[in-house]
């Protein structure tokens, strides 16, 4: 085994719609760092794209993990927009994806962060600066 990093990024998806509705998709690979039995308790993250801050939230889960396999995990966290700020902008955006999975073990828990950067064409966008960010 090469590594025991508790949470791995596989795919990102950021989408908005011209209403206003959006969604960020994360799949991610959990696993135990332990051999204690611990359960995934929630997910966090924080969300920019070009930048701007867009999202932040949390999802609270109630995943087991033993200590000998990594479990595939997808979550969707929902995101809006003011309706008229969505605009057409078929352009690749820089998008960076921080967060944390939270791992219980019996009465304590620990956080094991995640971190992803990569450039997504997102069709829709939140109403931008009209100026690129330096």
């Amino acid at each position: 085994m090469r590594s025991r990093r508790a949470v791995r990024v596989e795919s990102v998806d950021v989408v908005f719609t011209r209403e206003g509705a959006g969604a960020l998709t994360l799949k991610l690979k959990v696993r135990n760092p332990s051999s204690d039995a611990a359960s995934l308790t929630r997910v966090d993250f924080d969300l920019r794209v070009d930048g701007r801050r867009l999202a932040t939230g949390e999802q609270v889960m109630g995943e087991p993990l033993d200590g000998q396999h990594e479990i595939p995990l997808e979550v969707r966290f929902p995101l809006a927009v003011p309706r008229s700020a969505a605009r057409p902008e078929p352009t690749s955006h820089a998008v960076r994806v921080e967060g944390g999975v939270v791992l219980r073990f019996g009465g304590s828990e620990r956080r094991a962060p995640f971190r992803d950067v990569r450039s997504l064409e997102i069709p829709w966008m939140p109403g931008a600066e009209s100026a690129p960010a330096p």
